[in-house]
This record gives structure tokens, C-alpha cells and sequence, in this order.
């Protein structure tokens, strides 16, 4: 039995001392195990976690393939005022050796927390129906280092083999348009491993992969080429010059140099030519040079910069709500164009709710050499009271470079059925009352001056007075003292009185905790936990000088360190946990139980003096 005890013991403090989960995770995976030479590999890198954004991984150094993005997609859930973000990153991989083939660790890091994947294998194998070539025809001259892109028809002419090619579907555009680029590749020998690429670098202009990478033959001045094309969405940054640097190439080419049995170096020449490698060449494009265009004038007040084809939806996540309830409300705006740079619309004042951080979703598709996709903006709005509640439409602008004009698009109106909700949180109204009832004659009294003679009592209480102790004749200089220091001091509080509310924050705060303590024992959580929001919102109202109940909690933590600069991190996280929790159950009264609600005070009761020695 004693033995059995302490197995027991010890499997608890085991299971007491593992690790909670992790917040952070990476996973990786392909869509197959085994690709031909020729062909591409997706790869997908999915992230996630309990926050509004999750980092971008980190690829690492890929020998054995040439990497491409391919978008990603994001999705954002809220549970139980719980956040969980997943975003999947997808890429394009095309393999450059043949064999088995390792991608290596991908890492995430958000500077807390770092999250890595498995090490993924690979098999390339030969290309089953490997493109027919021409016969090859003994090189005159070798391909040079470096050598300028030409037309593909002028580097046909003058007998090069191989050569690069670089070439946009646009001259000019305007900032955030997209435009394409082509870089091609070209080769009438056969090279002994895929080549190597190495894209170009760009000057006011950020880029998006269209991969996959497309291969084919054509002829060229009567000689037979194989292709391999990459593609490129390009996007503007500001109006002026933009220009797309050099891309380079570095192929292995076999050596066909005769090797003579006498060289004293025979058997590396041969080993050499014996191997898949063969001599390395580079080759490059020239710079290209983009005209980029001011957008016209006549801007709609609402537009954010959005530049290509759009459209917007809004919606609620569900019709009828409990007031206190949060609601899922989101916009989103879809169409072809550079998403990611696109600003949440405009939000409309709506007194009726309480509105929280801006959340958002991006979904990015490349299809048909076009970026397109959806993005998502989802608000938390929480109704302050019951009825037919409607959110007004929200406008959209973007400019449209296909016409070169402005479009202004809206939603259509959202109706909420708004019904009353559990315990409603407690306000002060601080503005003046109705107006003074009118002074109304209650009574008269008149007292007449008597005419007969009457006995004087002054003399009398004059000599009692007399008779008195002489201390006490400063009595009344003490009162007159005391009278003149409770006005002085009545001034100085009506002058100040965020300082007294500073000073009795506490105070309040710890009444406010009895009295919850009261109504948990009476069998009232819900009542409880309003009583405990409030005085909540009210202690650091009261401790900042500023109504924080119309805050976020991420701009309260931020006024409350601007207030108090030595208040230390782990008070601000504190604080962010107690509010976010006591937001949960105060606008969720179903989820606040006794224990609940027990635990809120009780953890509130310590964070108040954790304050008291950090806000000062």
C-alpha cells in the first residue's frame, strides 16, 4: 500500500512538472514523397497561434532546390474569448539533384516562443519523358561570365546556346498596380542538373512568386530551345523610377574538352567529366526600367490606397444577441490585387455598441498569373442595450487602373435583434439632473415685540462666562482655526480631485470586493462578477485620471505604463489577464460560476496590492 502510495505521488509531481503546451507550432509537409527531376514539389508550413498574428517562418539555406512562394491563407476563431490564428504558407519547390534529397528544419520565432519542424526527405528521380534535343554541335566558343540578356532571336543568331531573358508586360503603371515579369531560360544543350536561380533585386517595387516554374521548346532562328520561364507579380511602392535588377542563372554545363591520356592530370580530368557536375557558368539579364505614375487627383475621403478590383461584403456572425453578448463582425474585401497592402475601411461611430481591436484574415490566390484573394477585418462589437440595432453600411474605395478612375463601393445595412441580456453592469451618469422643483410657501411666523417688562438674562450668562477656566476662552479661536483649515482644505480637494480619487482608489476597490464576497456566498456569480468589473474599471479610472471603461485593453496597458513608467511588466500583464477575464464572465454571465467568480476576487484582491506598490 505505501508503495503504491508513492508511485502515485510521484506520477503527480510528474505530471505537475511537464510542460504546458506550447502556444506556438510549426508543422511542414509536402504534397508526395518522390517528384521527377523535371517536375515541382509543394510544400506547405502552417503556423499558429494565440494571438492575432503569427510570425512568417524561416526557411533555411536549400541547396538541393530552388524555393518559390506560392500565397497563403490565414484564419482567425474566436471561442470563449479565446484567440487561435492559423496561417499556412505554401511554396513551390523544384528539385535541382537527383536522389534522395533532405529540406531541412523550418523554424518560427515570435520573440517569446520558438517552434521547429521535422526534417522532411525527398526522392527526385529521372524525368520519365525526358524533352527531345536536337543534336548537339561541338561549342565554338564557351559561354562567357556574366554575359548581358539579348533578344531571344538576336542570341539565337549569334549561336549562343544558352542565354537568359528578362521581359514585363507593362512599361508604365501606377504605385500598387500589378505588373508581370517573364524571365526565361534558354538552352540548346543539356546541362547535367537543374540549374540554379537567383532572382533579381528591385528598387521601389516589392514582388510576389507565380510559380509554378512552366518549361517547354521552342524554335529560335531555326534552332531548337528548351525553356524554363519564372514568373513574378511586381507592385509599385511610389510614383518615379523603378527598376528590376539583374537575375542570374548558374548552370552545370559537361565539359566536352578532349582529355589527354599522356596529362599528368588524366584521372582527375576524367573523374571530373565522369561526374554529374560538370563546368559552372552564370548568366544574367539586364536591368529593366519602370515608368511608375501618380494617381490622379480626385481621391474619395475614404480611399486607403488601394489599387486593382474589388469588392466588399459585411456580416455578422449571427442575427440575435443577448445584450452584453460579443458578436462576430466582419468585412471583407475580395478581388485581384496587392492584398496584403490594403487598409481596413473606416469603421462607423456606433454608440449603441462597444467596439474592440481590428482582426484580420488574409486568403491569397495566384491563379492565371493574377494575385487575387480576400481579406478579412473582423471587429468584436458588444451591444450596451436591448432592441433593433443596425450598423450602418461601410464604404470602400479603390482605384481601378483598367479605367484609371476612383471607384466608392458600400455594404449593405446589418440588422442585430438585440434582446435583454443577464446582469446588466452598473453605470454612473455624471450629468446634471432635471431641473429644481420651484420654492413652494410652507408657513409663515411672525413674532410680535412684547411690551411688558421682563427680567435681562445677559448680566447673568456674561459673569458665568467669567467664572469659566481662561483656557477655555480659546475655544472659539480654535474653532475659527479649525473652521478656516476645513475650508482651505475643502478648496484644495475640490481643486484637486483626481488626487483624492488616487488616494481613496484602494479603498473603494476593497469594499467593492467585500460586497462581491457577499453575493457569491448569497448564491449570485453573475452579480458578483458586474460588481467586480466595475470597480475594476473604476480603481484604474480612479489610479489614471482617465475613464478606461471606452478603452481597449491594449491602449489601457499602454496608458497605464505612460502613467506610471516604473510600473513593472509583469503589473501590466496582470492587468490585461484580470480585465480580460473579468470582460469574459461580466459580458458572458453564463460562464461565471461560483468558483469562478470566487477566484476573480480572490485574484483581484492580490493584484490591488501588487498596484499599490507599482502605481506611484
Amino acid at each position: 500500500m505505501n508503495f503504491t502510495k508513492r508511485l502515485l505521488a510521484a506520477l503527480a509531481a510528474l505530471l505537475l512538472a511537464a510542460p504546458a503546451a506550447a502556444l506556438l507550432t510549426v508543422t511542414a509537409s509536402t504534397d508526395r514523397d518522390s517528384v521527377e527531376i523535371n517536375g515541382n514539389l509543394y510544400l506547405t508550413v502552417t503556423v499558429s497561434g494565440d494571438s492575432a498574428s503569427v510570425p512568417e517562418p524561416k526557411l533555411p539555406n536549400m541547396q538541393s532546390f530552388n524555393v518559390y512562394s506560392s500565397g497563403r491563407s490565414q484564419s482567425i476563431s474566436i471561442i470563449n474569448g479565446k484567440i487561435t490564428t492559423v496561417v499556412s504558407f505554401t511554396y513551390v519547390l523544384t528539385p535541382r539533384f537527383i536522389g534522395l534529397q533532405a529540406i531541412p528544419s523550418i523554424s518560427v520565432f515570435n520573440g517569446k516562443e520558438k517552434a521547429v519542424t521535422n526534417e522532411l526527405q525527398v526522392a527526385v528521380t529521372k524525368a520519365s519523358q525526358p524533352a527531345a534535343q536536337q543534336p548537339r554541335q561541338p561549342p565554338s566558343q564557351p559561354a562567357r561570365q556574366q554575359r548581358p540578356a539579348q533578344p531571344a532571336g538576336t542570341a539565337a543568331g549569334r549561336g549562343e546556346q544558352i542565354f537568359l531573358k528578362a521581359e514585363t508586360d507593362k512599361k508604365t503603371a501606377y504605385p500598387g498596380e500589378q505588373i508581370g515579369v517573364s524571365i526565361k531560360f534558354y538552352t540548346s544543350v543539356p546541362l547535367s542538373s537543374n540549374p540554379r536561380y537567383e532572382p533579381p533585386a528591385f528598387k521601389n517595387l516589392i514582388s510576389e512568386d507565380l510559380p509554378p516554374v512552366r518549361s517547354g521548346e521552342t524554335d529560335i532562328g531555326g534552332s531548337r530551345y528548351a525553356y524554363s520561364e519564372i514568373k513574378a507579380a511586381l507592385f509599385a511602392l511610389s510614383p518615379g523610377r523603378a527598376e528590376i535588377k539583374a537575375a542570374r542563372v548558374i548552370a552545370q554545363i559537361p565539359s566536352e574538352e578532349p582529355i589527354d591520356p599522356f596529362d599528368p592530370n588524366f584521372f582527375q580530368k576524367f573523374m571530373a567529366m565522369s561526374g554529374s557536375q560538370g563546368a559552372s557558368r552564370e548568366f544574367s539579364t539586364d536591368p529593366i526600367t519602370i515608368d511608375i505614375k501618380p494617381l490622379p487627383a480626385g481621391a474619395p475621403a475614404g480611399f486607403g490606397g488601394a489599387v486593382g478590383n474589388y469588392t466588399v461584403t459585411a456580416a455578422a456572425d449571427r442575427p440575435d444577441v443577448r445584450a452584453g453578448e460579443a458578436v462576430n463582425f466582419s468585412v471583407t474585401i475580395g478581388g485581384s490585387g496587392n492584398l496584403k497592402a490594403v487598409a481596413a475601411p473606416k469603421f462607423p461611430d456606433l454608440p449603441d455598441f462597444k467596439v474592440f481591436d481590428t482582426m484580420s484574415s488574409l486568403d491569397v490566390k495566384k491563379e492565371g498569373d493574377l494575385i487575387s484573394g480576400r481579406k478579412t477585418f473582423t471587429y468584436i462589437l458588444v451591444p450596451r442595450s436591448e432592441g433593433r440595432k443596425t450598423i450602418p453600411p461601410i464604404k470602400f474605395a479603390y482605384f481601378d487602373p483598367r479605367s484609371a478612375a476612383y471607384r466608392e463601393l458600400q455594404t449593405n445595412p446589418v440588422v442585430l435583434r438585440v434582446e435583454k441580456g443577464g446582469q446588466p453592469a452598473r453605470s454612473v451618469n455624471f450629468s446634471q439632473g432635471g431641473a429644481a422643483a420651484p420654492v413652494t410657501a410652507s408657513g409663515s411666523d411672525i413674532r410680535y415685540v412684547s411690551d411688558k417688562p421682563g427680567s435681562d438674562s445677559l448680566p447673568y450668562l456674561a459673569a458665568s462666562v467669567l467664572a469659566l477656566p481662561y483656557w477655555t476662552h480659546s475655544a472659539p479661536a480654535a474653532l475659527l482655526l479649525l473652521s478656516f483649515w476645513l475650508a482651505r482644505f475643502n478648496r484644495f480637494k475640490l481643486a484637486n480631485p483626481l488626487l483624492f480619487r488616487f488616494r481613496r482608489a484602494r479603498g473603494e476597490a476593497s469594499r467593492d470586493i467585500t460586497e462581491a464576497e457577499n453575493l457569491i456566498k448569497a448564491g449570485k456569480p453573475d452579480e458578483a462578477v458586474s460588481v467586480l468589473y466595475d470597480s475594476f474599471m473604476d480603481y484604474l479610472s480612479d489610479k489614471c485620471g482617465v475613464k478606461v471603461g471606452a478603452l481597449t485593453i491594449r491602449k489601457a496597458s499602454g496608458l497605464v505604463k505612460n502613467r506610471f513608467p516604473s510600473a513593472s511588466e509583469r503589473a501590466l500583464e496582470e492587468i490585461c489577464e484580470l480585465w480580460a477575464a473579468l470582460e469574459l464572465r461580466h459580458f458572458s454571465p453564463e460562464a461565471a460560476g461560483s468558483e469562478g467568480a470566487s477566484d476573480l476576487a480572490k485574484k483581484y484582491s492580490l493584484l490591488l496590492e501588487l498596484l499599490e506598490k507599482e502605481l506611484k
